[in-house]
């Protein structure tokens, strides 16, 4: 049909020809790819979004379980229980009424602040004690973000708590609250008390705290003799799961994480919502309901707004209840940039067939060029490879866009990353001193161990206790104890080399952990340069303070391979340390010399 066409007029039709074809040919490709990659690229992105929160929902419960371990443990819990109790049966009848007459009726604070109320001066023995205790708990509570803190003795009675609200002084198991989420947790611990068992309580709208949503978690508490004198248990505090949840890092404008619970309400305030979401908003969506079956994964759906969403969710479980964490974020948000780069491509199209095929090669290939290289940067990314360089960012056109928006996520990604590091540095250092806790120092040791001992080299573990803490946290007050600690700490890092490890295991106990010793001579410089370090006098709340420090060292391989046994040998030697006066270290291998004489 072309045959009587000159080529001046035949080449141009068919190059353009060929150029059109091209050029929709290359914008159907491109388009394609782009939409997949970006799918693929958001359903990565959303599920390392919800690892992470996943990540930082399990750090968040294990620090509440782990405070509660400790306090359950703790002297000064076990000392308020029983001085509670003791307290509670001294007014024989009406306790409830007499203490709540007096920290909550005549509390001269605001509802909201009845717990600035420590001492009410009417000259009883549980006014004595509260004024002793109350300020610790407040203290505590204050500082963990727990919505209250509760003490009860063995009958279910609710000896104390920090909030004073209307449970107050009442029995859990018989009284108004019995129908309770908390007097059902309550009830379960008193039924079977075991050492060390934690149960937790789902959020459910709690009457005393005005129905707002509670959860709790408790543990018994026994006494030095084991016997079981009473339960502690925690309000668990809304704010800091919202701020877990809430982070919008990464989310864009329409992304949010939330949980659900197995009623399929809500367990943490969503972001579109003014006010309180949880036990309000039902959540029934496919994601959902596979995650409470213990499924793990992805999907593009409907969510409970009827939008539709990229959703990645998992099974959060906690204590025996299961909850689902979901990541979503809208289709329309993800997909906008390939509509927007298809009409681009349409639209340079036409521009192309009317011009002339080489420009249109051109244009082309300056589309599609930076197109290809995005992709391959955005799944780079969600490999996580935070390193790369976005070359297009100085586009003005869509694809520079995209490239910013890429920047962007590359940036949430970093301090993402950078969060994580914070949190991992907080799960394994002691919140007061700074140091190392134990379970990190063992496991260093453990490495140690493990990638052996060369030859002429020793790994060295000493067990230190400080001497007269006691006596000046007694005298002087938790605050200065925590402020000696604190100096304590600083001291003894100072004085051991570089390499060396120095944790907190509790207390006033510390382990030192001394790799690569090829002279024992040396141990005994740094053991006594710690000794020496702690002879200085402390200035604590204007008071002249003299401590001391107990060591017992043990040695390996000499003392055996094992860190654990280690670590008892040090301790036991600590404690012949202290019996030979303190203020001094023994080795273990001296405490074997003793048992080989006698």
């Amino acid at each position: 049909m072309f045959t009587n066409l000159k080529i001046t007029h035949k080449f141009p039709i068919v190059m353009i020809c060929f150029a059109l074809l091209s050029a929709l040919i290359t914008a159907f490709i491109a388009f394609t790819i782009a939409k997949n990659e970006m799918t693929d690229s958001a359903e990565d992105k959303l599920s390392s979004l919800l690892e992470s929160r996943t990540s930082s929902l399990d750090t968040y419960f294990s620090v509440i379980e782990k405070d509660l371990y400790f306090h359950a443990q703790s002297p000064l819990v076990i000392s308020a229980i029983q001085h509670f109790s003791q307290a509670w049966l001294a007014m024989e009848s009406e306790q409830t009424r007499q203490l709540q007459d007096t920290y909550i009726r005549m509390n001269p604070f605001s509802n909201e602040h009845k717990s600035a109320l420590h001492r009410a001066d009417n000259a009883s023995i549980y006014d004595k004690y509260h004024s002793e205790y109350h300020p610790a708990f407040r203290n505590l509570v204050s500082t963990r973000e727990f919505h209250d803190l509760f003490l009860f003795n063995t009958q279910g009675d609710l000896i104390y708590s920090v909030k004073k609200e209307e449970d107050f002084a009442t029995n859990l198991l018989t009284g108004p609250w019995r129908e309770t989420h908390l007097s059902r947790l309550i009830q379960e611990l008193n039924a079977r008390p075991k050492i060390s068992q934690h149960l937790f309580a789902d959020f459910s709208p709690y009457e005393p705290s005005h129905h707002a949503p509670a959860s709790f978690i408790a543990s018994p508490v026994f006494d030095s003799n084991r016997r079981y004198i009473g339960i502690i248990a925690f309000q668990m505090p809304l704010a800091p799961l919202n701020r877990v949840m809430q982070v919008t890092a990464g989310m864009g404008e329409s992304g949010e994480t939330y949980l659900v619970g197995p009623d399929l309400l809500m367990r943490s305030d969503s972001r579109f919502f003014q006010g309180r979401s949880i036990l309000k908003t039902q959540v029934d969506t496919p994601s959902v309901h596979r995650a409470l079956a213990g499924e793990a994964g992805s999907a593009r759906i409907k969510d409970y707004r009827g939008i539709s969403v990229f959703s990645a969710f998992a099974p959060v479980d906690f204590l025996g209840t299961r909850w689902a964490i979901v990541a979503e974020i809208d289709t329309n948000e993800i997909l906008s940039p390939v509509y927007t780069m298809s009409h681009f491509l349409i639209l340079s199209g036409a521009i192309i067939a009317i011009v002339i095929f080489f420009l249109g090669y051109l244009l082309a290939a300056d589309i599609s060029l930076p197109i290809v290289a995005m992709t391959h940067m955005m799944t780079r990314l969600s490999r996580n490879e935070l390193n790369i360089n976005i070359s297009v960012s100085e586009r003005k056109d869509e694809v520079g866009k995209m490239a910013k928006a890429m920047e962007v996520f590359k940036n949430n990604a970093i301090e993402r990353d950078q969060l994580q590091q914070k949190l991992n540095h907080m799960a394994h250092h002691d919140t007061l001193t700074g140091l190392p806790t134990r379970e990190y120092a063992g496991q260093q040791m453990k490495e140690y161990l493990k990638a052996g001992l060369k030859k002429g080299n020793k790994l060295v573990v000493m067990f230190a206790d400080l001497d007269n803490f006691k006596s000046i946290n007694d005298t002087l007050g938790h605050q200065a104890g925590d402020q000696l600690l604190k100096e304590v700490a600083i001291r003894l890092s100072e004085a051991i080399r570089e390499d060396d490890i120095i944790a907190r295991v509790g207390g006033d106990e510390f382990i030192i952990i001394l790799p690569f010793v090829s002279d024992l001579g040396a141990v005994e410089h740094i053991a006594n340069k710690m000794i020496d370090s702690l002879a200085i006098n402390f200035l604590l709340q204007e008071q002249v303070c003299q401590i001391g420090l107990s060591i017992g060292i043990a040695v390996a391989p000499d003392d055996g391979l094992d860190g654990t046994a280690l670590i008892n040998k040090a301790d036991k030697a600590m404690y012949q340390a202290k019996q030979r006066g303190k203020n001094n270290f023994v080795f273990a291998s001296e405490l074997k010399d003793q048992c080989q004489t006698g």
